[in-house]
């Protein structure tokens, strides 16, 4: 028999966790937590790098990089590190601890296997973007770096994760329903899982049917297309167990009707394969075009995502919420991340700087829904976060610093500013004062992200004592 990560129950409701709170929690998911959170970490590190390179380039005050090429390198590599490796190797702890917590029995060797596999694939991807080797290719969702170590550390991170997406999945169906009811969460990670296994078929049926003569940079569109929306239902998924953990763990609120949830999260599963029948269906070509794939993944994300909210905060009525803890105020805020990013994905939404302003609303709520829980998961792993008090700031700074990006984006679109593009010829005075405003919100993002990795990372780094 395989040997399996030992389980022991977690209380539903409670403050959070003080000295101590690793002691009960077994010594293989502690060393499992504590490899996936150092992966996405320096996933991180790398992403928080790139993006200061970006954002202070499109800055009219700084233009800080001197050529296109370094600029277009800086981006990909950014939103690589930041939107591919950061949330998927975080679901990568997410699944050990809600396994842990609703008390599924994961694979041990699977979850060491895919750890080792996504190191390693992270690492890869890091060469040829610090080097600035290979050609950087602007695809939506999923941008690329055309260099060997590039692809070989994509396949190895692509096959670490969804080793653990299937081990987690492998354990679910073999847990009691008596341990099911306790963990809303683990309904919505099983979604997330499923969400990653779906985006390795479609990329392989992409592979099989993509027409060879088409340009090598259409080519990649093409395979990128399906996969990075199959991946949104990944991280949408995370970000709403993140929500139902901080509800019952920071306010003590019982858990939402388990029949309502059930319905909303296997909603998005039904949309994810949809969006995988489709590329049955028609060439992946075709449905780079015809909005099938956009309209299927926003409409399934739409149906789910706004009521899973209000199921998620419906029991923050309880007297005094707790501002100060990370994982409720870095709940609080993806959530408003959420629902700004939402607007401004329908208000004068156009192909132009608007477009960003949006998905770092949505991404930035991932991102701060994990952000809240990572201090959490260092407590779990024996560890304790660098500084209570930089732990208390950080979402704030985070989160104040992407709204203050997000707003200068979206002014500066308003203006015609384009996207992707390097230089300011295009710029009217407002549009430059617009700009400025987003390297300002991105330097307060920035800070935040610094806090962030000091607060966690210290900790995985320094050894115990």
């Amino acid at each position: 028999m395989a040997a399996t990560l030992e389980v022991l129950p977690l209380p539903q409701r409670g403050r959070g966790w003080g000295e101590g709170a690793g002691d009960v929690v077994p010594a293989t998911t502690r060393r499992l937590l504590t490899g996936w959170l150092a992966v996405a970490v320096g996933s991180l590190v790398v992403a928080g790098l790139f993006a200061a390179l970006a954002a202070f380039t499109r800055t009219p005050a700084v233009q800080l990089l001197p050529t296109a090429d370094l600029f277009h390198h800086a981006l990909v590599s950014h939103v690589t590190f930041a939107f591919t490796v950061w949330f998927v190797t975080f679901a990568g702890a997410l699944w050990v601890y809600v396994a842990w917590r609703a008390g599924y029995r994961l694979s041990a060797p699977a979850s060491w296997a895919g750890l080792a596999l996504a190191g390693a694939g992270s690492a890869a991807m890091a060469v040829p973007a610090f080097s600035a080797s290979g050609k950087p290719y602007l695809n939506d969702y999923v941008p690329v770096i055309d260099h060997p170590l590039f692809w070989a550390g994509l396949a190895l991170l692509g096959a670490g994760v969804a080793l653990q997406a299937g081990a987690y999945l492998t354990a679910r169906a073999r847990a009691t329903a008596a341990a099911l009811t306790d963990a809303p969460e683990g309904e919505g990670m099983a979604a997330g899982a499923l969400a990653t296994l779906l985006a390795i078929v479609v990329l392989g049926l992409a592979l099989a049917r993509v027409d060879p003569a088409l340009p090598f940079g259409f080519r990649l569109r093409v395979l990128t297309w399906g996969p990075g929306h199959l991946l949104q239902f990944l991280h949408v998924a995370g970000m709403a167990s993140v929500w139902f953990v901080a509800a019952a763990v920071a306010v003590g609120a019982a858990p939402p009707a388990r029949r309502v949830l059930r319905l909303l999260l296997r909603a998005l599963v039904a949309f994810a394969a949809a969006t995988a029948l489709a590329y049955v269906w028609w060439r992946p070509e075709t449905l780079l075009t015809n909005r099938v794939v956009t309209l299927l993944t926003f409409g399934g994300l739409g149906v789910a995502a706004v009521p899973i909210a209000l199921m998620a905060t419906a029991g923050w009525r309880r007297g005094r919420l707790p501002w100060s803890s990370p994982l409720f105020s870095g709940t609080a805020l993806s959530l408003a991340l959420f629902a700004v990013g939402g607007v401004l994905g329908v208000v004068g939404f156009n192909q132009d700087t608007r477009v960003p302003a949006h998905y770092h609303g949505m991404v930035g709520a991932v991102t701060l829904a994990y952000m809240g829980l990572a201090p959490m998961l260092i407590e779990l792993s024996g560890r304790r976060p660098w500084s209570d008090r930089l732990g208390r700031w950080q979402p704030y700074l985070y989160g104040l610093g992407l709204l203050g990006l997000m707003a200068g984006l979206h002014w500066a679109g308003g203006r015609g500013a384009p996207r992707k593009t390097f230089g300011f010829n295009w710029a009217d005075p407002q549009a430059l004062v617009a700009m400025n405003l987003m390297g300002l919100g991105s330097l307060l993002a920035i800070v935040g992200g610094l806090a962030f990795v000091l607060n966690v990372g210290i900790p995985l780094v320094r050894r115990k004592g």
